[in-house]
């Protein structure tokens, strides 16, 4: 089969809002691909990009002419592939059922729901001792079984974190939650009140170290690409979204991460989170999320092209993925991220002066240094850096 013409080729790209769309929409727009970016309001960062060929705003998926509107639009444009996003997913809205085929991931509806955070840990945790390692530590909620006591949630330790899927909520209002709680005590009152808006749940007790992330293209029961980076800030600076990271490697994470993904028996793109402490080397476990990750630009930057790579998969060709990357490679998110790290930073009491002072020299080194990136100054597209700080100026967001 001859390869396929990306030009004539329509890939609509959805919630065209987030950083990990617009990452989708220069990847295969500067493969040439004819993408169609789509978001459900303006501004919508993804629509402003030089590399989308046609935008377009759709209803809110509660209004009654979102099925309609979809449904032309596909046919219309002749849409071969759907990038998932803004709750535009196989399983987001009746709607979409029957387009679901254009979705380059499982089908499966009982794959994605092992997946989640309660199903991914449920069945790594009753399965054999391989998949039971590097685990923090969990206890599973079935609302419909009750509340866990309140000695198992205080073994956890402290902070805890509960975790609630969109994929087990009881409404549309409903998605994917993560709390930070101080004790046991307060968890389980906040699990009272989660228990009438989710079905099932996950507690998790805190794993020391910092945020790694493994990233991957899962296809035809084969890894085709892989990546991985390790979190320098986030914002806020007590965890949160990465503002700051770089390029990393680490095999024992990766082979976990690997083994753990084919537990599942997913198909299509994956990012599977740790925490890693690097004094003991000890890593745990802390999600997978089966979507495209805010911090994509890294992954391009270093020649890993994963939306492209999967668009060839889907399209029934071979990737020609790297077999290394260049490691220390760096990539920030100025603002709103980078600027809400110092901030966390300066405002948070417990931090010493003489780091805080450090923050704003390092800012600035990082600003001036040529060799570190930035997600949105990415070449070809670079106006939406300039785009991106006007709107942080104007709305301080």
């Amino acid at each position: 089969m001859p390869p396929r013409d990306p030009a004539t080729t329509n890939i609509m790209v959805a919630g065209a809002q987030s950083m990990g769309a617009l990452g989708v929409i220069r990847s295969l727009g500067r493969a040439g691909y004819r993408v169609h970016a789509v978001a459900g309001s303006e501004p919508a960062i993804g629509l402003q990009s030089r590399f989308a060929a046609r935008r377009a705003i759709h209803p809110p998926l509660d209004d009654p002419g979102f099925g309609p509107w979809l449904s032309d639009y596909i046919d219309s444009q002749k849409i071969e592939m759907v990038v998932p996003g803004g709750g535009i997913a196989p399983e987001g809205h009746p709607a979409i059922a029957p387009f679901s085929h254009l979705f380059p991931a499982s089908q499966d509806s009982t794959i994605r729901r092992r997946s989640s955070k309660y199903g991914l840990f449920a069945r790594l945790m009753s399965g054999e001792e391989p998949h039971k390692a590097h685990l923090p530590p969990t206890v599973l909620v079935d609302f419909e079984q009750g509340l866990p006591s309140l000695s198992a949630l205080s073994a956890l330790g402290r902070p805890l974190f509960i975790k609630c899927d969109g994929l087990f909520a009881k409404s549309s209002e409903a998605g994917d939650r993560v709390l930070r709680i101080a004790d046991a005590e307060t968890a389980l009152a906040q699990l009272e009140a989660l228990s009438k808006d989710y079905s099932k749940a996950v507690v998790q007790g805190f794993a020391p170290g910092v945020g790694v992330g493994a990233f991957f293209l899962r296809w035809n029961d084969r890894i085709q690409a892989r990546f991985m980076h390790r979190r320098l800030h986030e914002m806020p600076h007590t965890g949160g979204a990465s503002s700051l990271r770089e390029s990393w490697w680490h095999e024992a994470i990766c082979r976990d991460a690997e083994a753990k993904l084919e537990r599942t028996g997913w198909q299509g793109v994956a990012m599977v989170e740790y925490r890693w402490d690097p004094t003991s080397d000890a890593f745990s476990l802390m999600e997978m999320n089966l979507r495209f990750w805010g911090s994509l630009h890294l992954a391009l930057y270093a020649g890993v092209d994963f939306p492209k790579y999967l668009a060839q998969c889907f399209f029934g060709e071979e990737p020609q993925a790297p077999d290394s990357y260049p490691i220390g490679l760096k990539c920030r998110n100025t603002v709103p991220f980078e600027f809400g790290y110092l901030v966390s930073l300066w405002r948070d009491r417990n931090v010493a002066l003489a780091r805080k002072l450090y923050s704003v020299i390092e800012a600035g080194t990082l600003t001036l240094n040529p060799r570190v990136k930035n997600d949105l100054f990415f070449p070809g597209d670079r106006d939406l850096y300039w785009y991106r700080w006007g709107q942080f100026l104007k709305t301080g967001q």
